[in-house]
């Protein structure tokens, strides 16, 4: 791949973001673009990493398989997100599975570019270190999560997220994921995120297929906490006050 034009029409990639035209050029001429159909396995535990994978169109999951066989989904990839970037550092085999959930088109970037780029590109450098810090900050979340949040909360923390991401300006948004996996990256069985769906009608909040509707742009402030907070345009305003009241 010799060009940014497949960027065009999606979201952009934060490991291309303030990168340099010589760098950027120098990531797509190493990288292979491939399109895969859905459920492919792209890396096995027990896999020597050798690529980063930048998701172009379609989407990716991440996940690990207990010695029982059950599986732990940690990472649902959007286009414009990537993958493997803190595992290709760890040394070793991968500790992670990685999966088209539906059919994919994704940039495969060496391993070999990426360690130099290290090296030699302190922005490069930069944006991989946000990007695994960016991973760490929402481990910490799906611990938290586990541990502590109900059930309910967990999905309201999750939709709120997903709001935000849509725009709050709007009072319905399509869920990215099929709504089995989404239980299953918030821990939970499908029943138990069937039944905490219907609570949530009270709330003002109901599940139509793959989209949330919400009676007001407030009906997910329950679930508001510091981190979601500073991702809403309302913070700190009249309106962030109302939403509170609400």
């Amino acid at each position: 791949m010799n060009s940014l034009s497949e960027f065009n029409e999606f979201r952009r990639p934060q490991l291309f973001e303030k990168l340099s035209e010589e760098s950027q050029q120098r990531i797509l001429e190493c990288s292979v673009l491939r399109d895969f159909e859905r459920n492919r396995l792209l890396v096995q535990q027990g896999d020597t990493p050798r690529f980063v994978y930048l998701v172009l169109n379609g989407s990716i999951r991440t996940f690990r398989i207990s010695e029982e066989g059950e599986e732990a989904t940690i990472r649902m990839l959007e286009p414009g997100d990537t993958c493997m970037e803190a595992v290709m550092f760890m040394g070793g085999p991968s500790p992670i599975n990685v999966q088209t959930i539906k059919n994919t088109k994704a940039l495969m970037i060496p391993e070999r570019i990426i360690k130099i780029l290290v090296l030699e590109d302190a922005q490069f450098a930069f944006n991989l270190l946000k990007i695994v810090t960016r991973h760490y900050k929402n481990a910490m979340h799906q611990i938290d999560a586990m541990n502590i949040k109900t059930p309910l909360k967990r999905i309201g923390y999750y939709f709120l997220l997903k709001h935000l991401e849509h725009g709050n300006d709007k009072l319905d948004f399509k869920l990215p994921f099929e709504k089995q996996m989404v239980a299953n990256y918030l821990g939970m069985t499908p029943e138990t995120f069937s039944r905490s769906l219907k609570q949530m009608r009270a709330m003002g909040i109901t599940v139509d297929d793959d989209t949330i509707k919400m009676k007001d742009a407030y009906s997910l402030c329950h679930f508001c906490d510091a981190d979601t907070a500073s991702l809403c345009p309302a913070h700190n305003t009249e309106n962030c006050h109302l939403c509170t009241r609400h």
